[in-house]
Parts: structure tokens; C-alpha cells; sequence
């Protein structure tokens, strides 16, 4: 992309699955509490409502924006984030993973609300899509 192009959301999107198929490769065969799962919960995103906002991670959360946030390519110090995303931790009984919604905003006052834990990505996915469709 040159210099002069803009930046898309299908851009940020793209660049979000790239991060996540790293991140969760350097995951493979270690020991990590966080388990190798966020392509697979970025995939479920992206086939969703929830491919109308802008994608990002902290940590082992995902987030969504109005705009691009500042520390990706193009970003904007302008974007607002968006009341609640979906973490993903070894959580199962077993050392699965276990996707959980959250409505609200993470580490602010008031404490985000917990919507729903389930070990399906795409379960997580249409939670967060009503989420923050109907603020519920």
C-alpha cells in the first residue's frame, strides 16, 4: 500500500487476523495461560455484525472501535472505544479455552459486567454482537 492510500477497515481487519495467526503460533507448545484461539475468535468476528467496527487486542481481550486506534497502522487518536469485548483464557476444567463477553469497560468504574462464558468462539461472538447492538 503507498504511502498516499488510505487505510480501510477491511485493512485493520486484515492486519488484526495477521496479528492474531502470530500471536497464537507463538503460543503453540508453550505453557501460556492464554491458549492459541484468537484467529479463530477474529474469523468469527469478522463473519459478523461486529465487522462494521475496527478490531484490536490488548492482551488476551478483543476490543472494537469506531475508527482505527492509534497504535495501528493509520490509527486515530480520535477513536472511541466501543462498551464491551471478549477475553479468552485456559479456563476449562480440562485447560480449554474459555471465551467470556463483557459489557462495559474493562479496569473502569463502573466494573464491566460479565455477559456470558462458553468455550464456542462464535457463541462469544453473537453475544457481544447483541451486546453492543442493543446494549444488553
Amino acid at each position: 500500500m503507498g504511502e498516499d492510500a488510505q487505510w480501510s477497515l477491511d485493512d485493520d481487519w486484515d492486519w488484526q487476523m495477521q496479528c492474531a495467526r502470530a500471536y497464537d503460533a507463538s503460543l503453540r507448545g508453550t505453557d501460556s495461560w492464554v491458549p492459541p484461539v484468537e484467529e479463530e475468535l477474529v474469523l468469527a468476528a469478522r463473519a459478523s455484525a461486529l465487522s462494521q467496527w475496527y478490531p484490536f487486542t490488548s492482551h488476551n481481550y478483543l476490543r472494537f472501535s469506531d475508527g482505527s486506534p492509534p497504535w495501528v497502522p493509520r490509527g486515530r487518536n480520535d477513536a472511541r472505544y466501543l462498551p464491551g469485548c471478549i477475553s479468552f483464557a485456559k479456563e476449562g476444567a480440562d485447560g480449554s479455552a474459555v471465551f467470556r463477553v463483557w459489557s462495559g469497560f474493562l479496569l473502569q468504574t463502573p466494573d464491566p459486567v460479565l455477559v456470558l462464558a462458553t468455550p464456542k468462539a462464535v457463541v462469544a461472538v453473537e453475544a457481544l454482537v447483541e451486546v453492543l447492538t442493543t446494549g444488553t
